[in-house]
Order: structure tokens, then C-alpha cells, then sequence
């Protein structure tokens, strides 16, 4: 069918279908750098991740070698009385040597056990940190590989919005009288959102009650605007006494 054969309710049907066209391509466009800021802020929070887990095993690796080194000095004092011991002949102290030796020996257990603890943090903490280089190195593979999605689909998102914006153009000239009024008044209130069509007894876009009236002069081909939502409105194919054969 040629343009010049489209009647107002054709017309208004394909712009409408061209608004929403338009929006779903703006959308897929912007939703490129929306998409990139998420898999940046996701490399920030893996790189964070990163950082609190190598600190975490750096302070648990300190913490182990410092409780390592009281370990063995437990070990050095209680060699050094038993040394004393071996030369003590005085009963009194030498009863007191052995209960200090009893008393280090109790605390050497207590530091062996809390050295073994944390040589096992140590290792679960070095665990942690390898998990989170991974997620990091996965983080940004994702964001590389979007990059060069959206690369590619970019220009041929920008290619079929310039081809919208032609046909849209193209079926605005062919509005004339108060249709086109209606129309370019709807787009300056509505933008996209301008055109709905008539659901039987309501309104398409706000899905208000349009008096009989009002469709009575669609049905005639006159042009009518929604009183609630400030929408053009137009008939569906099916109900389009034009396409009637």
C-alpha cells in the first residue's frame, strides 16, 4: 500500500508503532554505558573484596608468626629452668623451679594450640584470597566482553534508529488539519507515550472510560484525544471501519 492511500487511523497505528520502536532502541542504546557503570562498580567491589582478604591474611599471617615466636620462647624459658633445676640444691627453690616449669608448660599447650588455630586461619585466609582474585579476574572478563558486545551492536542500534526517525518523519507529513495538531500537541505533552488506541470503551494508554460520544467520532474518522491522559487516540486494526471489506 502506498503512503498516499494510508488512511489517519493507518497512519496513527504506525507512528505509535514507531514510538515504541523507537523507545525500545534508545533503551537497548543506553542501556550500553548503564550496563558498563554496573560491571565497573562490580570490578570496584571485587577489587575491594580483594584487598579486605589479602589484609585479612596478611594480619592473620602476622598474628600466627608473632604467636609462634611466644611459642617458642615458652619453650626457650622452660629449657632454661629446667637447666636451673638440674643445679638447683635448695628444696625451696627448687620446688619452686618445677612449679614454674608445670605453670610454662600449661601455657606452652594453651600457645601451641592457639599457633596450630591460627597456622589453619592462615591457610583458609590464603584460600580466601585466591577466591578473590578469581572473582576480580572474572569481573573483568565480563566487563571486556560486554565492551566488545556493545561494540559491535552500537552502530547497528544507531543505523535502525536513523531509519525510525526517517519513516517517523515521512508519516508526520502526512498529517494534515487538526489531526496534526492533535498530534504535534500530544507529542510535546506525551513525547513516545502520544498515541494509544481505543480498547473498546477505554482509553489504551490510561485505560479511562472515553465517552460514547467521543467514539462515535473516531468511528467517523475525526480526530479525538483522551480527556484524562491528553493522548491521541485511534483505532485498532481490527476495529477500523476502513479496513473492512
Amino acid at each position: 500500500m502506498s503512503s498516499q492511500a494510508l488512511t489517519i487511523p493507518e497512519i496513527l497505528r504506525r507512528l505509535h508503532g514507531l514510538h515504541q520502536q523507537m523507545d525500545q532502541l534508545r533503551g537497548r542504546l543506553m542501556k550500553g554505558p548503564r550496563l558498563a557503570q554496573a560491571h565497573q562498580e562490580q570490578i570496584r567491589q571485587a577489587e575491594n573484596n580483594l584487598d579486605q582478604a589479602k589484609k585479612a591474611y596478611n594480619d592473620t599471617r602476622l598474628a600466627s608468626h608473632r604467636k609462634q615466636l611466644e611459642y617458642e620462647q615458652k619453650l626457650a624459658d622452660i629449657q632454661r629452668r629446667k637447666g636451673r633445676l638440674l643445679e638447683c640444691d635448695d628444696n625451696r627453690e627448687y620446688q619452686l623451679l618445677k612449679d614454674q616449669i608445670a605453670a610454662d608448660e600449661m601455657a606452652a599447650s594453651v600457645l601451641a594450640d592457639e599457633a596450630i588455630e591460627l597456622m589453619t586461619r592462615v591457610e583458609e585466609m590464603a584460600v580466601k584470597v585466591q577466591e578473590a582474585e578469581a572473582a576480580l579476574a572474572a569481573a573483568k572478563d565480563a566487563a571486556a566482553k560486554w565492551q566488545a558486545e556493545f561494540e559491535k551492536q552500537e552502530p547497528v542500534i544507531r543505523q535502525e534508529i536513523a531509519q525510525v526517525e526517517q519513516e517517523l518523519k515521512h508519516l508526520e507529513t502526512l498529517l494534515t488539519g487538526d489531526v496534526r495538531e492533535l498530534y504535534q500537541r500530544a507529542l510535546r505533552n506525551k513525547g513516545s507515550s502520544a498515541l494509544a488506541p481505543l480498547r473498546g470503551e477505554f482509553c489504551g494508554g490510561c485505560n479511562q472510560h472515553v465517552p460514547l460520544q467521543m467514539r462515535s467520532q473516531l468511528l467517523l474518522g475525526n480526530a479525538i484525544w483522551c480527556r484524562s491522559c491528553g493522548r491521541l487516540l485511534y483505532l485498532p486494526e481490527n476495529e477500523n471501519p476502513h479496513s473492512r471489506s
